[in-house]
């Protein structure tokens, strides 16, 4: 079976900080991401297919569980499981890969992470990451969305 693939379609990579300020009404990037989000949902602008990793998915509980509670973090971890985002079990190899840009990059506080993520979208030529870290991962070479594309404005 073949998979469809519009050719105006630009991959994203989903950070924790857009996940959390979705998911938490109270933070202060909330109503740009639901803007971001609600535009992709509708297909007002076209990325597609999305991407997260179990270690975004491990930080963005872990914030939620510290800033709200349990039922708040399961909630959104099942938000994101039943969306139509991939979520990405790193390997050995990207732990690796990770380990070394993480050392490699002794000049910047990025978190490991970050580097996860990087490592993931990198190996898939995702160039777009939907963040509110944008500073990090303009130095690992990626676009921020809404940042540096205005969505959500």
């Amino acid at each position: 079976m073949s998979r469809t693939v519009d050719p105006g379609a630009i991959p994203l990579f989903i950070d924790t900080g857009a996940f959390y300020a979705r998911f938490v009404g109270t933070a202060q990037r909330h109503d740009r991401a639901t803007a971001v989000f609600e535009a992709i949902g509708t297909g007002e602008v076209a990325y597609r297919p999305l991407y997260t990793s179990t270690y975004v998915l491990d930080e963005l509980a872990t914030l939620i569980l510290s800033h709200r509670d349990h039922d708040a973090a399961t909630a959104a971890l099942e938000r994101v499981r039943e969306s139509p985002t991939t979520v990405i079990q790193p390997g050995r190899a990207d732990f690796d890969r990770a380990c070394e840009e993480f050392a490699r990059y002794d000049d910047h506080e990025i978190s490991f992470t970050d580097h996860m993520s990087g490592v993931l979208a990198d190996d898939r030529d995702i160039e777009h990451v939907f963040t509110f870290d944008p500073d990090h991962f303009r130095t690992l070479g990626f676009t921020a969305v809404p940042d540096d594309t205005g969505e959500g404005l």
